[in-house]
């Protein structure tokens, strides 16, 4: 193992692969190795993958939830409090009717961060699974 990062940007453009793959280690074998802890250490993954994503607005948030397979995110309100941003797209839908446990810890955890970034406040958020969509409530102080 080396110690030199690979950037995040060259992975997205030279690596195109099926979301299978992704699926299988995402929902079956990271929650069988963290345990209990799976929601939170995935929140802070994507905490830590937006830090060296560095987007700077929206646009670039939903590019990049595009890119990597996360589905189709849409800015559908925004408040004095935060803003309300809906997942939406085949593979979620797919994901949320194939899959009996399912979270977006990890969306939620980039999203958060990447709002911080972008509004400088402290943001949380937390993801409202429904039937074909996603819910996620940014909050911030």
């Amino acid at each position: 193992m080396t110690n030199k990062k690979t950037n995040i940007a060259t992975v997205l453009t030279n690596l195109q692969t099926t979301s299978s793959g992704y699926d299988l280690l995402r929902y079956i074998g990271l929650p069988d190795m963290l345990g209990q802890e799976s929601d939170l250490i995935l929140y802070v993954m994507g905490k830590n993958l937006a830090r060296q994503a560095e987007c700077a607005s929206t646009e670039e948030i939903q590019e990049f939830f595009q890119h990597v397979g996360w589905g189709e995110l849409a800015l559908t309100h925004e408040k004095r409090r935060g803003f309300i941003y809906e997942l939406s797209g085949s593979l979620v839908k797919a994901r949320l009717q194939t899959l009996k446990e399912i979270d977006f810890q990890l969306e939620a955890g980039f999203l958060a961060e990447t709002m911080l970034q972008i509004t400088d406040k402290s943001c949380e958020c937390v993801a409202e699974v429904n039937k074909d969509h996603v819910i996620l409530h940014v909050l911030h102080n």
